[in-house]
């Protein structure tokens, strides 16, 4: 797969949770020009609104710090960081955003929120048994939560 540029990726993100550009922009406290600025590459967005962004997609923060950051450590030095976040790899995450984005997909997810099309995603990756384990878990969950009439 071919890596995308911080500002493709940042496009491509918004588009695969249907926000708009002043949803975005919101959410880091700048003006919509300013956010649109960071998809079309004329302002490299600041470490905060990064690690902001990495917060409104529920994804690791590394992975736009690998798109932003020109310099990169040898990997035997580093050790990988497990950040709280649906996709804890940048392979599991390209992999999340072409299930989402596929064109079978892309209109029965589109009114989906995040949550949801990460449980649609993994879901998918179950064989059938664990995916009927999952469901008798969730109707049990849902009855412990209904209320005794």
């Amino acid at each position: 797969m071919k890596e995308l540029t911080l500002e493709q990726y940042l496009k491509q993100l918004r588009k695969s949770y249907n926000y708009s550009q002043e949803f975005v922009a919101f959410h880091l406290n700048i003006t919509r020009q300013a956010y649109s600025h960071y998809e079309t590459g004329r302002i490299n967005p600041p470490v905060n609104s990064l690690y902001n962004l990495a917060r409104l997609y529920g994804i690791p923060v590394e992975k736009f710090l690998d798109l932003a950051v020109t310099y990169k450590i040898k990997d035997d030095v580093t050790s990988e960081i497990n950040t709280q976040g649906s996709c804890n790899t940048p392979d599991e995450l390209d992999s999340f955003l072409a299930y989402i984005n596929a064109p079978e997909n892309a209109q029965k997810f589109r009114n989906l929120n995040r949550h949801e099309k990460q449980f649609l995603y993994y879901y998918s990756l179950l064989d059938a048994r664990d995916q009927n384990d999952i469901l008798a878990f969730m109707k049990i969950k849902r009855q412990s939560k209904t209320p005794a009439h």
